[in-house]
């Protein structure tokens, strides 16, 4: 039996996260001043002006409404009273759309996204859900013109604050120290001389070229590494760039390494992981048609405790509403075929320690003594055991795989704190014991999960040498915005059966 390396804690959380400025809380802040400006504005047109209130009566039945007046001593006095309440439910809408749309991504893209565009298609998501809500609760209240303006003008005052925050910014860093971000840039290529160059020209984020390094004709990469990690202690940088697009990946994951013994941020320019982006969606810079990926700086335990504790909130309320359900499927699996409801096999979770994971039986009971006479049929690469047509599944294990119902009871699991609701999936051990390569046991650097980015990116279809690239992705890049499109796009795929079996 190959041979494991003793577990160990992942230096993922070992590291507390270096203090600089959070970019996003300037963002965060032009965002709320932009609503707040926006309502109030909107308010003093409508009520404080006689052309306001005639306009927006006016074309008051094209926002689903008739025209009347509004009474002149209860909308002013409502919407002064309800002014915190109403701020606050738009700016949480707002501010989810926003992050899911990448507006407060911090350093993770240098090259300037579209924020307009995505400013304006966050705002008319809003105003669709504010409509919708007004509609199923017959809500004729709220006067459907005022909330039209109130997103109008956010757009503007959006806009408008969002660059002036960028210019505050430009002035904080003008001293070259405050929120420098002291990056090394590590070897070479033609996009990465385009990239330094930009770099060096609009010091995107406070960004700044501190050293350049070049490997050596006959340096080993560890040697290399070595060297990296000298200079970044000596530099305390917060950033590394690998600007040589043909590093394999098993010198990616040494070099991600090295950004766990420096807490700094990696950024990668490679045609090695296009995994990421054609199957899992992931939105990157691209230098001269070549990806440039983002992987974080070690995250702090804090807010592993909090996303630990919110796994465990929605496992609590998910057992309880989808409780009839199980009981259903535990009964059908219990009287189609012989053996008990659950089947209850050993995992390997986070610091590769085993645990007891808990799934609807699909197979026949005997099917952990048949495996050996069917694993020359393995249709998988590398660690993952996986075969289509599986003689040993039963019919309403099929279905129950197909719709990936059998992975209810692991909500039990999370319920103990040995999985959460986002993480790598968890393998049995005769998987664990074919990776093949020392970087895939970096998946196990995080608490495994009920879905993961390699299950809404293909599933089966994808090899196991990808799947490990997505979970360490997943694992240096884990975020609530990321869990969320992960659980998002968990729905579709399970809809639709996309890569089960």
């Amino acid at each position: 039996m190959k041979m494991q390396p003793e577990p160990t804690a992942y230096s993922l959380k070992s590291k507390q996260p270096k203090t600089n400025l959070h970019l996003w809380l300037f963002n965060i802040a032009a965002d709320l001043i932009a609503v707040i400006a926006a309502y109030y504005t909107t308010y003093l047109i409508r009520f404080h002006t006689a052309w306001g209130n005639y306009l927006l009566s006016t074309i008051k039945p094209a926002f689903g409404g008739s025209y009347n007046t509004f009474p002149a001593n209860s909308y002013p006095d409502f919407y002064i009273a309800s002014a915190p309440r109403i701020i606050f439910i738009v700016s949480m809408i707002l501010f989810t759309i926003y992050a899911l749309r990448n507006l407060y991504a911090g350093r993770r893209f240098i090259i300037k996204r579209d924020e307009v565009w995505n400013i304006l298609y966050a705002n008319f998501i809003t105003l669709i859900i504010f409509y919708s809500y007004f509609y199923l609760r017959r809500n004729m209240f709220h006067p459907r013109s005022f909330f039209a303006m109130l997103i109008v003008l956010n757009c503007g005052y959006t806009i408008i604050f969002r660059s002036l925050a960028e210019r505050l910014l430009k002035i904080i860093r003008a001293d070259g120290i405050t929120d420098r971000c002291r990056t090394i840039v590590v070897g070479n290529s033609e996009q990465g001389e385009i990239l330094c160059k930009y770099i060096d020209k609009t010091h995107p984020h406070g960004m700044h070229i501190d050293k350049k390094l070049i490997r050596n004709p006959h340096e080993s990469f560890s040697t290399f590494c070595e060297r990296i990690a000298q200079v970044g202690q000596k530099q305390k940088i917060d950033m590394i760039i690998s600007a040589d697009k043909d590093l394999p990946v098993v010198e990616i994951m040494q070099l991600l390494e090295v950004g766990d013994k420096l807490n700094c941020a990696i950024k990668v320019l490679s045609d090695k992981l296009d995994v990421l982006i054609i199957e899992a969606k992931m939105p990157v810079d691209m230098i001269q048609g070549v990806a440039l990926f983002h992987f974080d700086a070690p995250t702090s335990s804090c807010l592993d405790i909090m996303k630990l504790a919110s796994s465990f909130t929605l496992a609590l309320f998910a057992s309880i509403i989808l409780l009839p359900l199980q009981l259903f499927i535990a009964f059908l699996v219990k009287t189609t075929s012989k053996g008990p409801a659950l089947f209850v096999q050993e995992r390997i979770g986070v610091n590769r320690i085993p645990f007891k994971m808990y799934k609807f039986r699909t197979m026949k009971d005997c099917a952990e003594e048949e495996l050996a006479q069917i694993e020359e049929f393995n249709e998988s690469d590398g660690g993952l055991f996986k075969i289509k047509d599986d003689p040993r599944i039963t019919p309403i294990g099929k279905f129950l795989r197909r719709y990936s119902l059998d992975e209810l009871p692991q909500l039990l699991n999370i319920l103990k704190g040995e999985m959460r609701i986002v993480g790598p999936r968890p393998l049995p051990r005769r998987d664990f014991e074919n990776y093949y390569e020392e970087w895939h046991y970096s998946r196990h650097g995080g608490m495994p999960g009920l879905t993961c980015l390699w299950q809404v990116s293909g599933r089966s279809h994808i090899d196991f040498h990808n799947m490990c690239i997505l979970d360490v992705y997943y694992l240096r890049n884990h975020n609530w915005i990321l869990d969320i499109k992960i659980v998002w796009r968990t729905f579709a795929v399970v809809l639709f059966a996309k890569g089960a079996y």
